[in-house]
């Protein structure tokens, strides 16, 4: 059985399906690199910088939704969709 994962941040889907889980959390990275450097930086201790990246290297969730928390108000969910033949 093929699939995708299809990023949606705010309710709008990005551009691209992903292949490979991974591909999908990188894409979320690329679009908030910025963002999330700034947020390592300004903290400056080891706990939160941990804490800052586990929000964003979630596990895939086996029940096709995972939840990525990048700051209040951005919502990005990856879902995994079966591709029908």
């Amino acid at each position: 059985m093929e699939h995708v994962y299809v990023v949606v941040d705010n309710g709008e889907a990005y551009p691209l399906a992903y292949k490979v889980y991974k591909d999908a959390v990188c894409a979320v990275k690329e679009k908030y690199k910025n963002y999330i450097e700034e947020q390592i930086k300004d903290v400056g201790d080891l706990e939160s910088i941990e804490k800052i990246l586990a929000d964003i290297n979630v596990h895939e969730n086996p029940l096709g939704k995972s939840f990525l928390y990048i700051e209040k108000g951005i919502n990005v969910i990856i879902h995994k969709l079966i591709i029908s033949t």
